[in-house]
């Protein structure tokens, strides 16, 4: 026991001759200052309103009959068969990906505006939603809401390189401004 206390002081007094001759370090700090106060505060209001304004379309009735098939997929318009085609054929790249792992219904209608206002701001129409498997309760409710909501073409379940039957990929129609 000796030995091993003998090097431990031994390594210290090392140690401390090594750090003699530095010193201790300074803290800067930086503060940043706010560019556009006046104007956050309304824009912060307007993507609430933005977000109601989408999330009024999920309803949380219950259709058990509609998405009762697997793969899941969606068109909103026969018209747009070959965009759902190209969906399934794996064809688009998403350049947003939502993960909804962990959230409530509630939760997921409210992420779920939120990314609608995001895709309209910065143009984006195709976008991952990943939910999980879980107990199937998003699996079945997304589908469901994803349908009610006027901007969406379609949407199909993810390839498997996505998340396979745990996501969901979707493409949404871009409203010029």
């Amino acid at each position: 026991m000796n030995k091993n206390r003998q090097c431990t002081n031994n390594s210290d007094i090392l140690f401390r001759k090594w750090l003699d001759n530095t010193r201790e370090i300074v803290q800067d700090t930086i503060f940043h200052s706010r560019i556009h106060k006046v104007n956050s505060n309304t824009s912060l209001k307007r993507t609430f309103l933005e977000q109601d304004s989408h999330s009024h379309y999920f309803s949380n009735k219950k259709n058990k009959n509609l998405f009762r098939y697997d793969p899941v997929s969606y068109v909103c318009n026969k018209t747009f068969i070959h965009v759902l085609n190209r969906l399934k054929q794996g064809k688009y790249n998403p350049e947003i990906f939502l993960d909804l792992h962990g959230l409530t219904q509630y939760q997921s209608q409210k992420e779920l505006a939120k990314l609608m206002v995001a895709c309209q701001k910065e143009r984006v129409f195709c976008v991952h939603i990943m939910h999980g498997y879980g107990e199937h309760i998003l699996k079945k409710q997304i589908p469901f809401w994803l349908s009610q909501h006027p901007d969406v073409i379609a949407f199909h379940q993810a390839p498997k390189i996505l998340g396979s039957g745990a996501a969901i990929v979707v493409i949404i129609k871009i409203r010029s401004c």
